[in-house]
């Protein structure tokens, strides 16, 4: 294979990998809650440095090149967002470390995903259900209390009030508290989409007892759009190098093979 033409394919799907991330995050810059995610790449050795005597005529000029661009799980910016105020009762936001906990639904089993997974959220745009109870605005999950079960209003007494401490009161009656967590291992959070991670065969344990609630708030998302539609530009760039290094790779050759193959 072209050696040339290998790395300048490498740097258009690494480009092309960058984009979407960086579009997906773009896309997602007004979203409550949202944590951006962030590509993680490293450098890939040479097929004879990674596998050692594979190749009789390895070439140690070109085995320094390396090979290319190996991809990693995509981390996720896990910082604070900035708190928004909206005026509705039953917007909160999460000042401080931590996340709200969601019931897990019963459909998640059938992708695979087991039981004690648990399934967090900054998303604080809440609404009530036909029965009543506390759930996301955007995709209906109830948000869990700290007896682990939903949190349950009145649909008939509209005076809400949730303290920083997450307890959820209607004129003046407490109906519940709201279960606030951290992950041990924040490295096993996975996007579960619709404003949810999962928490992989992870543990939760209680937020740090600085993390407040803030009732008529949303966190607004971390991603930053002028900086996002910047990098967008400069990796679109990088991506026409690397197409055109590709294009003057294969007309080299396209040369080597018209001359020599006169004397084939």
């Amino acid at each position: 294979m072209n050696y040339g033409f290998h790395l300048a394919t490498t740097g258009v799907i690494t480009g092309m990998r960058r984009l979407d991330t960086i579009a997906n995050n773009l896309a997602n810059s007004t979203t409550v809650g949202y944590k951006a995610d962030r590509l993680t790449m490293s450098p890939r050795s040479a097929e004879n440095v990674e596998r050692p005597g594979a190749y009789a005529d390895a070439n140690a000029m070109l085995d320094a090149l390396g090979g290319g661009t190996l991809f990693l799980p995509n981390a996720i910016d896990l910082r604070q967002g900035t708190l928004r105020q909206t005026g509705s009762p039953l917007d909160v936001a999460l000042e401080g470390d931590g996340f709200f906990r969601l019931e897990v639904p019963a459909s998640s089993a059938t992708r695979g995903a087991k039981s004690r997974d648990a399934l967090l959220t900054r998303a604080g745009t809440l609404t009530r259900d036909p029965s009543g109870k506390l759930v996301l605005a955007t995709s209906g999950a109830a948000i869990l209390g700290k007896n682990g079960a939903p949190i349950v209003l009145d649909a008939d007494d509209p005076n809400v009030r949730i303290d920083a401490d997450g307890r959820v009161t209607q004129s003046g009656t407490e109906v519940g508290q709201i279960d606030i967590v951290i992950a041990e291992n924040p490295a096993n959070l996975r996007k579960e989409g619709r404003d949810a991670l999962r928490l992989v065969g992870g543990r939760t344990k209680p937020a740090p007892e600085s993390t407040a609630v803030r009732q008529n708030h949303v966190e607004e998302s971390v991603v930053d759009p002028v900086a996002s539609l910047a990098e967008l530009v400069k990796v679109s760039r990088g991506i026409e190098f690397s197409t055109r290094l590709m294009q003057q790779q294969d007309q080299i050759t396209g040369r080597l093979i018209d001359t020599f193959g006169r004397f084939a």
